[in-house]
């Protein structure tokens, strides 16, 4: 496999999953700051000009979320086995792509504009600061009696919501309202396969 990548929050949910996973893949950088991802040979594998992008045989595969279901059905690992399970594993990262990320994409201007050498607008990082605690919550509930999002076990859904917590956290965004979120933030940033996932400075 080749995983088309930068260190972002949305590419490590991938390399997060494939080295919990234990899975052989090779590494394709491509420099979000230089502008690969619009470079016409990168469009032909994701015309979004998006990363990252999974190649795995005839497979290419782009959005980080897709992927990580791509790879708990390819491997049974990580991933509920019955229907049931599985449409329960999918509500998580659709609540975080519908509810979740806008805001947390909004609060991580501040590293995103370090990175791109571009000037933040603070009004749009005040408004996803704003946005985030009424979404929060909604984990942070569910924690209280689970130490998963799935509940006892680690799962890929896990692999989804750590990069995006981390860089929230990491711009500036305090948990200190959500201590079951906190907590769990602390508990996969833990895992060795976060601590190998490829991160920018101070990530």
């Amino acid at each position: 496999m080749k995983l088309y990548h930068f260190p972002a929050p949305n590419p490590q949910k991938v390399t997060f999953a494939l080295l919990e996973l234990r899975l052989d893949y090779e590494i394709v950088p491509v420099d979000l700051a230089k502008g690969e991802q619009r470079q016409p040979a990168f469009l032909a594998l994701n015309p979004f000009g998006r990363v990252p992008v999974l190649v795995d045989g005839d497979l290419t595969l782009s959005e980080s979320l897709a992927i990580l279901a791509y790879l708990g059905e390819k491997t049974g690992r990580l991933w509920p086995a019955s229907t049931a399970g599985r449409a329960e594993a999918l509500k998580w990262p659709f609540f975080l792509s519908q509810h979740i990320m806008p805001a947390a994409g909004e609060v991580a201007l501040r590293i995103r504009a370090k990175v791109l050498g571009i000037t933040p607008d603070e009004a749009i990082i005040a408004r996803g600061e704003k946005a985030l605690p009424d979404v929060i919550r909604i984990p942070d509930g569910w924690l209280t009696n689970h130490k998963w999002l799935l509940g006892a076990d680690f799962s890929l859904v896990d692999c989804a919501y750590c990069p995006i917590l981390n860089v929230v956290e990491k711009a500036g965004f305090s948990f200190a309202e959500f201590p079951r979120v906190s907590a769990y933030l602390d508990a996969t940033r833990a895992r060795p396969a976060w601590k190998e996932t490829p991160k920018l400075p101070g990530m």
